[in-house]
């Protein structure tokens, strides 16, 4: 290349180097003057990207090294920022979480010998087998009128779920809007009596003063469920406590929002009359070690962290959640909202 047109291309690569850095300093400030809100949302954005970044290196585990810990405690931080709620960077976050929830389960189905757990926002969470998928208190956070998760991407969640179990009547827990999407699809809900009157067609409610078991057909995917229901509080409020066993033999246990010392005479028995393979327990759960040893689950997986409609002190932080857990013996799996878990049979 002779000097004429070596310099037209340097000139073209500067003028070129020029224009890309102005559209990336109109698209990423460098500077942030006079707009503290617009630093502290992209800060988030970056934050929570990376943290996730991570996670995805060091995904769930009952050992999980300092690197996983130090990503949910940055995710802790940053729920806890109340400047960040209801912003873009919250708002985008979780929305995407589940969104690729929704693209696992389509595209990604478990293999025969597979159980896979889904966590979802709060409490809830999608137990995806080779033959059905289970949801528990699936919830788009937020309002009624102005949900975390969109309508669309809770459509396509439903759309994968085959039946839906309502542990109790608190909005955190039992949103009316997803039940319907369910009962619209003819797809069972299971709740406690009193609860979810306004849905049409109505839902089946399950409970008794002991435990009560029935078998529920799913007709899209011709199976059987044995579901057990047993009769847990949150205080004097009832609570179903579901043990539900899937066609390829794995019992999974929700607390819901179990917290009542006199239920303890039942959870005490719990271990000699059923084996669960993996109990689903609110973080904050009173009598923990107690629960543990009378239910003796062979794993246990934690949710209810950071429910985002509480007030800081009660945004139970993961970061606690691994203190609370720390005289607990069974193996334990802490996860972030759209991670999954596998269980190999």
């Amino acid at each position: 290349m002779n000097k004429k047109h070596l310099f037209k291309a340097f000139t073209l690569f500067c003028c070129m180097t020029v224009g890309f850095g102005s559209i990336r300093a109109q698209q990423y400030p460098v500077n942030y003057w006079r707009n503290p809100d617009g630093m502290i949302q992209d800060q988030a954005s970056l934050i929570f990207e990376q943290a996730y970044k991570i996670l995805a290196n060091h995904p769930p585990t009952t050992s999980p090294n300092d690197e996983r810990k130090l990503a949910l405690f940055s995710i802790d931080a940053l729920l806890h920022d109340i400047r960040l709620d209801n912003g873009v960077a919250f708002r985008e976050f979780i929305e995407k979480r589940h969104r690729d929830i929704a693209t696992k389960l389509k595209n990604e189905k478990p293999k025969a010998n597979e159980v896979r757990i889904h966590q979802l926002y709060n409490h809830a969470f999608m137990v995806q087998t080779p033959s059905v998928t289970i949801g528990f208190d699936m919830f788009r956070g937020g309002k009624a009128d102005n949900p975390f998760i969109s309508e669309s991407v809770m459509q396509d969640l439903v759309s994968q779920c085959d039946i839906l179990l309502i542990t109790h009547e608190h909005g955190d827990h039992a949103d009316i809007s997803v039940v319907q999407m369910f009962r619209d699809q003819n797809k069972n809900v299971i709740a406690p009596p009193g609860i979810l009157q306004s849905i049409s067609p109505p839902v089946k409610y399950l409970r008794g003063e002991s435990m009560v078991s029935e078998n529920i057909h799913i007709p899209a995917k011709n199976a059987t469920l044995p579901v057990r229901v047993f009769p847990g509080h949150q205080g004097n409020l009832l609570n179903n406590v579901y043990a539900v066993t899937t066609p390829e033999g794995l019992t999974v246990m929700h607390s819901g929002d179990q917290s009542n010392g006199d239920d303890l005479k039942w959870i005490s028995r719990v271990g000699d009359e059923l084996k669960v393979d993996v109990f689903f327990v609110n973080c904050w759960i009173p009598d923990l070690v107690k629960t543990v040893e009378g239910i003796r689950p062979q794993l246990i997986i934690i949710g209810h962290e950071n429910e985002m409609g509480h007030t800081i002190d009660h945004r139970e932080s993961y970061w606690l959640t691994f203190k609370r857990f720390e005289n607990v013996k069974t193996p334990y799996v802490t996860m972030a909202w759209g991670e999954s878990y596998t269980i190999t049979k």
